[in-house]
């Protein structure tokens, strides 16, 4: 028998899914969160504090991201916890280096310094880029539900592609960098940070994955001044207030009856929740194995089953001494070795430093250099050796821009990378993907559907419109939020 019952019940602890709660909560439902082993942004390894991730917050200013605060009451918070990063962030390539600043002038002048004779081919692109992000962000405020379900949803869907062709998947998008050859260092310039902060890396690219995070990007990044996990955690509290969390909780099975799941199953002490309503909030396929093969919906597993990321980025973490990092050096760093080689694995690296201290100042001596490459998703199978092989690759990367790192080093570490008494093995939980082709009809944003094939189920997590870039959380957040109004009545009085 069920021991308590919530009206919402989430699974794992991806951004998306917390701010869904957070706007549940606020609206009156009472919400669970149970952390499926997934932990924050940092950890702890050797007597120091690591980071798991790296994240660039960046277009904090859109439509998505103020109608979440404003829903919750938050506006206050979005002006005052992001602090601004100048420059917000640089790129490095072997004959340059720019600093990416707000200031449109002083950006100006250095991509006039490092692009010489290329001012007015730069001019297009940026122009250009601005008028589809502002037709992308026309359509966000609309707030439709990608992809469409329904005969109703279908019908909008077209009505709004004939006023935005964009989102018509049959229609290519002209390459905005088109008048920059192969090679050219302006295009490994652009598509350094893009590639590093973009969930979905496509065959070719969607006007509302590359545009919108490319946009997005020149507008500045930001930080927090209580460090990377201070966004889940204000959300977290707004569930905790009305609900409950259980941060080191574990479902261990979904029971589903007739197409709808009744309740969980949670590990600790075989404790069984009742529910309204089930969100996917972590990883899509560890997500569909709860659910008991022989109440197994075989068409929507298939579906999840045959989902495959074509990249996972692989974090490294220096704790080096104060005097290996240049005063100079950005927050964060796209270096890029060769502008005429693909961008992965160490062609491209995104550095970034003192991600363990949020905006505390640089004066400490021992500092914490964190960085991150795209992999070929068959690294994760070549075990320990493997992420030895790829820390190295990555040092030796990192050398080529800071020449003293070794010299200075005094711990590195990969969370991939988990002991336990028969030594070290890959941590599977700590595999961060990266998405090929969407799925039609969410302007190739999206690997998944948020509508699932349980009554109800819903997709949620960082895989869901992960091609947004910092955008992607908030706009799924939103789009769970509208299915669940739907599906889950909000019972008043006592």
């Amino acid at each position: 028998m069920s021991t308590a019952h919530y009206q919402i019940a989430i699974i794992g602890t991806d951004l998306a899914g917390l701010i869904f709660g957070a706007l549940c909560a606020k609206k009156g439902y009472r919400v669970l969160v149970v952390g499926q082993g997934t932990q924050g942004a940092l950890y702890e390894h050797g007597g120091h504090t690591l980071a798991r991730r790296i994240e660039l917050p960046h277009g904090l200013q859109s439509s998505p991201v103020r109608r979440v605060f404003e829903e919750l009451s938050l506006g206050l918070e979005l002006r005052n916890l992001p602090k601004v990063l100048e420059p917000g962030f640089q790129v490095v390539l072997p004959r340059a280096r720019i600093n990416v600043t707000t200031q449109e002038k002083l950006l100006q002048r250095e991509l006039r310094r490092e692009f010489p004779g290329s001012d007015a081919a730069i001019a297009t692109f940026l122009r250009r880029v601005a008028e589809i992000d502002a037709q992308v962000e026309e359509v966000l405020k609309l707030r439709p539900n990608l992809p469409p379900s329904g005969i109703m949803e279908g019908f909008q869907f077209r009505r709004l592609v004939k006023r935005f062709p964009f989102l018509d998947d049959e229609w290519a998008i002209e390459d905005p960098l088109a008048t920059f050859p192969h090679g050219h260092p302006f295009r490994a310039f652009v598509h350094a940070a893009f590639r590093c902060v973009c969930g979905m890396l496509p065959a070719r690219p969607y006007p509302a994955t590359f545009v919108r995070t490319v946009t997005a990007l020149l507008r500045g990044g930001f930080h927090f001044e209580h460090g990377p996990n201070a966004l889940r955690n204000l959300f977290l509290g707004m569930i905790a207030a009305a609900g409950d969390v259980k941060p080191q909780g574990v479902v261990a099975q979904i029971d589903v009856h007739r197409g709808k799941a009744r309740s969980l199953v949670l590990r600790d002490r075989r404790q069984v929740v009742g529910v309204d309503l089930v969100v996917c909030n972590t990883d899509p396929k560890r997500f569909a194995a709860l659910i008991p093969q022989e109440q197994q919906n075989e068409e929507y597993h298939h579906i999840i089953h045959t989902l495959q990321p074509v990249y996972y980025t692989f974090v490294g973490n220096f704790v080096v001494r104060a005097r290996a990092i240049p005063e100079a050096m950005a927050r964060h760093v796209f270096c890029v070795g060769d502008v005429t080689q693909p961008l992965e694995e160490d062609n491209l690296l995104h550095l970034a430093r003192d991600l363990d201290v949020g905006t505390a100042t640089d004066d400490r001596e021992v500092r914490l250099l964190s960085a991150a490459m795209k992999v070929p998703i068959g690294a994760a199978s070549g075990g320990v050796r493997t992420a030895h092989a790829l820390l190295d690759r990555m040092q030796r990367r990192i050398e080529d821009t800071l020449p003293f790192l070794g010299e200075h080093l005094l711990l590195r570490h990969t969370p991939w990378l988990k002991a336990d008494e028969e030594g070290e093995d890959i941590d599977p939980l700590e595999l961060q993907p990266a998405y090929g082709e969407a799925i039609p009809h969410t302007l190739g944003t999206s690997p998944i559907a948020t509508v699932t094939g349980y009554k109800n189920i819903l997709m949620g997590g960082d895989a869901s419109f992960c091609g947004l870039g910092h955008d992607g959380p908030y706009v799924a957040a939103l789009n769970l939020f509208e299915h669940a109004q739907g599906r889950v009545a909000l019972k008043s009085g006592f």
